[in-house]
C-alpha cells in the first residue's frame, strides 16, 4: 500500500539507513516493554488493545494536524483491516502473551524468521522460485530454532520451551499477512495515513476479543511501572509502524528487511540492560545460524549487472 520506490543510490539510502536503526531499536525495545508490562499485572489482551490505541490516537492525530488521514474507500479500509488484524491484533497478542514466560533477548530471536519462513510460503503459492541458496538459508534457520528449543541448557528452564515455540507463531503470522497483502493489492497510500489506519482498525480487532473473552481492564490508581511501559509501548508502536512503511517508500521493501539483521541484537540488549539477561551459548549459536539464514534467503536471485540464462535454476 505504499508508493512505488525507484532504486536508490547509495547517497540516498543514508537518510533510510538511519530510519532503519531506530526502528530496530523500536522493535527490539518492545519485547522489553512487554515484559515490564505483563509481569506487573496487565492482562495481556487489555495490554495489545490499550497499545493499539493509544499508538493510532497518536498518528490519527498527526494525521489531523497534516492534512493526511486514513482513505476510508473499500480497498484502503481492507488492506487496514488485514494488516491491523494480522500483523498486529493477532501477533502482537501471541508476543504479549509469552513475555511474562520468557527472555525478552530470546524473543527477537523471531524477527529474522520472517524473511526466511516467507520464502517457502511463496514458492508453494508460486510468488516465487525454489532456489538451493535459498533452500539453505532455510535450513540454517531451522537449525536455529532447534538449538533454541533442543539442548537442555538452552535456556534457563525447559519450561520455556513450549512457551518459545509458541512465540514463533508470530513470524509465521507476518508471513501470513505479507501472503494476503500480495493478494489483495490494495491501493498506494502515505506512510502516516496507512499506519493511522492499520493500528485503528487493529483496535478495533483486539476490542472484539477483549469483549468475546471478558478481559476487561483500565488504567487504576498511581501509574505504576506496567502502565508507564504501556504508555511508552504504544508511543513505540505508533513510531515504528510508521518508520517500517516510511522506509518501504523510499528505498524498498527489500532493503527494510535488513531490519531483520538488527531486531535479534537489539532486542538482546535492551534485556540485558533492562532484565540482566545472560544468554546460554546454544542461543549465541542459534543466532549465528538464524542470521547467516537469513543472510542466504535474501540474497538476490541474479547478481546485479548479469541477465538470468533462460535455463538457468
Amino acid at each position: 500500500m505504499t508508493e512505488p520506490v525507484a532504486k536508490a543510490d547509495p547517497p540516498a539510502l543514508l537518510w533510510p539507513a538511519l530510519l532503519l536503526v531506530v526502528s530496530a531499536l523500536g522493535w527490539g525495545l518492545l519485547y522489553s516493554l512487554n515484559r515490564f508490562a505483563t509481569t506487573d499485572g496487565i492482562p495481556f489482551i487489555p495490554y495489545v488493545f490499550w497499545m493499539g490505541v493509544g499508538a493510532a490516537l497518536i498518528l490519527l492525530g498527526f494525521g489531523a494536524a497534516f492534512r493526511t488521514l486514513p482513505s476510508l474507500s473499500w480497498a484502503h479500509l481492507r488492506g487496514y483491516l488485514v494488516l491491523g488484524t494480522i500483523s498486529f491484533g493477532m501477533t502482537y497478542t501471541v508476543l504479549a502473551f509469552v513475555a511474562p514466560k520468557v527472555p525478552a533477548g530470546v524473543l527477537g530471536l523471531g524477527a529474522t524468521l520472517t524473511p526466511i519462513l516467507t520464502y517457502p510460503a511463496a514458492a508453494f503459492f508460486r510468488m516465487d522460485r525454489f532456489r538451493a541458496i535459498r533452500t539453505m538459508g532455510l535450513v540454517l534457520g531451522v537449525g536455529g530454532v532447534a538449538l533454541v528449543v533442543v539442548p537442555e541448557t538452552s535456556l534457563p528452564t525447559r519450561d520455556m520451551v513450549p512457551w518459545v515455540l509458541l512465540s514463533f507463531a508470530a513470524p509465521v503470522l507476518y508471513v501470513a499477512n505479507a501472503l494476503v497483502i500480495a493478494w489483495l493489492r490494495p491501493p498506494p497510500s502515505g506512510a502516516l495515513p496507512l499506519a493511522g489506519g492499520i493500528l485503528a482498525t487493529g483496535s478495533v480487532f483486539m476490542f472484539v476479543v477483549m469483549a468475546a473473552t471478558g478481559d476487561w481492564w483500565w488504567f487504576e490508581g498511581p501509574m505504576t511501572t506496567g502502565d508507564w511501559a504501556l504508555a511508552a509501548a504504544a508511543a513505540t508502536t505508533a513510531l515504528v509502524f510508521y518508520l517500517m512503511i516510511e522506509i518501504i517508500r523510499l528505498a524498498g521493501p527489500v532493503f527494510f528487511t535488513t531490519v531483520n539483521f538488527m531486531i535479534p541484537l537489539t532486542g538482546i540488549g535492551w534485556g540485558v540492560l533492562f532484565f540482566d539477561e545472560r544468554h546460554s551459548v546454544w542461543i549465541w549459536l542459534a543466532l549465528v545460524l538464524m542470521l547467516a539464514g537469513l543472510f542466504l534467503v535474501n540474497r538476490p536471485a541474479t547478481p546485479p549487472g548479469r541477465q538470468r540464462a533462460p535455463d538457468e535454476p
